[in-house]
């Protein structure tokens, strides 16, 4: 069985050892994550740890402050044995578990119990499915509408300045405008989305301007980034349709969340209906971050 052991050194110098049962964690101040620390150390999420054939992997989901891996700011990359994850003030190893009981839940072994952190089972004991399934959300919330909105409206084809020299100033603005929103992309997915349409405006503008090399990467920036961002997209709602399916609860509140995000500003069926699941879930996993 996977699971995932955390040796947390919080600030005045108490230690923790918890493990969570399962591959994948979330570190941070909000009440769906596995690891919780207090809102002055981390963000609502902070970073996402897994278990993978290659060992620990982690991922920053904030950069304020930027967590680190052995004192050095990092956004994503394998966790050594004895590497030291640094959430805010707060020091963090973390390890592939050598054993767990059969029973899912978080075991500590300390008998000291650290205020500051609060430990979620990342997965549903037995008793803990049946509770949820006892409050499952009504029928109405678990059928998924068909009527999805598109992510992108059509590529922007035409500047909107008809003037070579503004419009090759609105190229130059856009495109640094577009390239800082992929970069926030894997922590704020609705970037990731608005990027697009500021590559596609760059691209166009740099082509009204005589800029050809800029309108050319602009272009392309554009193209892939609509491509993968699309992929994404599709991938969540396979993954939050799934876990509806298994009645997996705590990971359809996570994906909802992700869609509502990519969705932002749409309207529509399938926009009221993850709003309201998502209304329905926060009941079972807290306020939303």
């Amino acid at each position: 069985m996977n699971a995932l052991e955390f040796r947390i050194r919080t600030p005045d110098g108490r230690t923790e050892t918890v493990v969570v049962d399962g591959d994948r964690a979330l570190v941070g101040s909000g009440a769906h994550c596995e690891i919780r620390l207090p809102p002055e150390h981390a963000a609502v999420e902070h970073v996402a740890v897994s278990l993978g054939p290659a060992g620990v992997y982690a991922e920053a989901r904030s950069l304020d402050p930027a967590p680190t891996l052995n004192g050095t700011p990092f956004t994503q990359g394998p966790v050594l044995p004895d590497a030291i994850l640094g959430v805010g003030l707060v020091q963090i190893g973390v390890s592939q578990a050598a054993a767990v009981a059969d029973a899912r839940v978080v075991h500590r072994k300390h008998e000291k119990t650290n205020p500051l952190v609060y430990v979620l089972a990342a997965v549903a004991v037995p008793l803990s499915l049946w509770v949820i399934l006892a409050d499952e959300p009504e029928e109405g919330l678990t059928r998924v509408p068909s009527d999805v909105p598109a992510l992108f409206a059509a590529p922007v084809a035409a500047c909107p300045e008809a003037s070579p020299e503004q419009a090759l100033s609105v190229a130059r603005d856009k495109v640094v405008l577009a390239a800082a929103r992929r970069e926030r992309r894997p922590f704020h997915v609705q970037d990731g989305v608005a990027a697009v349409p500021l590559f596609e405006i760059a691209g166009a503008c740099a082509a009204a301007g005589g800029d050809a090399e800029l309108a050319r990467d602009a272009a392309e920036a554009a193209s892939l980034l609509r491509l993968r961002v699309g992929e994404d997209f599709r991938t969540h709602r396979v993954r939050l349709e799934h876990a509806i399916s298994i009645a997996d609860w705590a990971t359809a509140h996570r994906e909802v969340r992700v869609l509502r995000a990519m969705l932002e500003g749409r309207q529509g069926e399938y926009v009221t209906w993850l709003s309201n699941l998502d209304r329905k879930l926060q009941l079972k996993y807290g306020k939303k971050g």
